[in-house]
């Protein structure tokens, strides 16, 4: 239970990364030996690197398992905007951004690339939802911090200061999504308050789940089990989407994602399409919630583009109705499934608006529709009316023979 997220750890020059949400969140192990294509995305690129030629992937793999193609030939999410809870967002890039925010400790130059991968996998040229908007909500300098240079990390007092300040601009600007692909170990009541706030504005806050503790699992003593149920904060608040991640292959999970009780769904992360600070599109070449959490918010915003009239409740539910489901009744790494954003799209669900789904129905075109059935045929239809006659006849002849029956005998 005192167990918390950090983030990820990026492989850099093939080795060595630095995601590590300072000590309030637990690390992510080491990339998974899968082949990679292109350039990677990396969080600690800043403007003064070297900016390396585009990734040569052109497909993404994530996109591909929940079927975001057939999903944005629907909608792409044109019309509604995500709340971007993070390390800032690099301004010029191919991401639709609109208002930007932040903590007034921490507005100087952008120190991590976090928040600019997390809001590329949403709302960026190759994300989930490309006409999305994306509200940039910065609360950190970086997830290592120098703190004799005045920097911030990974607080759930920075958290809640930009959840206040959400709530303050939601009155104004609305928005219907907020990602937030950071954590923290520690229940914190101003955190609570304010999540509590934003669940009330009908907004679906999207929070990873929890990465696995890398110095545990390398030990061994980090056994895997659903009993170990770690404390994630916000993602175990009520009215929280939590979202794990899965592995390429279905690949044993226990090594990269953290069992958290409040899990309810997953997606994939590695093969993602995002953007570095430098401008250079890369390849997420990791499994971790952070960016399982950024493409939920991102098939969540087609779906609130798709069912304007829904509530966050009812989008939850369609979302969780939809989902790949897992073979255990209650999967605490993976909830109810990868979610699964062309289904949720076209699936006729009956969702109440508690968020409750009463059934699944199949869904009718009403111009394939069959005709009436013609008339049916009665090939008896004479006879049997004679034989009603006869009978009714006869009847009516031995009721008369029977009350002559005593005149007779005088």
């Amino acid at each position: 239970m005192s167990a918390a997220t950090r983030g990820s750890r990026w492989a850099r020059a093939g080795i060595a990364g630095a995601l590590a949400l300072a000590p309030l969140c637990l690390g992510a192990v080491s990339s998974p030996s899968y082949a990679v294509d292109g350039e990677e995305c990396d969080v600690t690129a800043v403007l003064e690197s070297e900016q390396l030629a585009d990734t040569r992937t052109r497909t993404s793999a994530p996109m591909e398992r929940m079927h975001v193609p057939e999903a944005l030939e629907r909608t792409d999410g044109s019309g509604v905007s995500v709340a971007v809870v993070d390390s800032g967002v690099q301004p010029g890039l191919p991401i639709n951004t609109g208002s930007a925010l932040s903590l007034p400790d921490v507005s100087g130059p952008l120190l991590s690339g976090h928040g600019t991968i997390v809001a590329g996998l949403i709302a960026g040229k190759e994300g989930v939802a490309p006409g999305a908007r994306v509200i940039d909500m910065r609360v950190l300098d970086t997830e290592e911090p120098d703190f004799s240079q005045g920097q911030k990390g990974v607080t759930s007092q920075g958290l809640a200061a930009g959840i206040r300040q959400l709530v303050a601009l939601h009155r104004t600007q609305k928005f219907t999504v907020a990602n937030i692909s950071l954590s923290v170990p520690q229940d914190d009541p101003d955190l609570r308050a304010a999540i509590k706030d934003l669940v009330a504005r009908d907004v679906v806050v999207v929070a990873s789940a929890g990465n696995a503790d890398s110095e545990a699992t390398a030990s061994g003593s980090f056994k895997g089990t659903p009993r170990n149920d770690v404390s994630v904060y916000p993602a175990d608040y009520p009215g929280v989407l939590a979202v794990s991640a899965v592995a390429p292959n279905n690949d044993d999970l226990r090594q990269y994602v953290a069992p958290n009780k409040d899990t309810d769904v997953a997606a994939p992360t590695y093969g993602g399409l995002s953007y570095n600070i430098t401008g250079q599109k890369c390849l997420v070449t990791e499994v971790a919630t952070s960016w399982a959490a950024a493409e939920v918010s991102g098939v969540v915003a087609l779906l609130r583009a798709a069912f304007p009239r829904d509530n966050a409740k009812q989008i939850v539910a369609r979302l969780e109705a939809t989902a790949e489901g897992s073979d255990e009744v209650a999967n605490p790494w993976t909830g109810a499934g990868v979610v699964q954003a062309h289904d949720a799209l076209t699936r006729t669900l009956t969702v109440k608006r508690s968020g409750r789904v009463d059934r699944t129905v199949a869904e009718v075109s009403e111009d394939a529709m069959a005709p009436p059935a013609p008339p049916r045929i009665d090939l008896f239809g004479s006879s049997r009316t004679l034989l009603l006659w006869a009978g009714l006849l006869a009847g009516a002849l031995m009721a008369l023979a029977f009350i002559l029956r005593p005149l007779a005998r005088r």
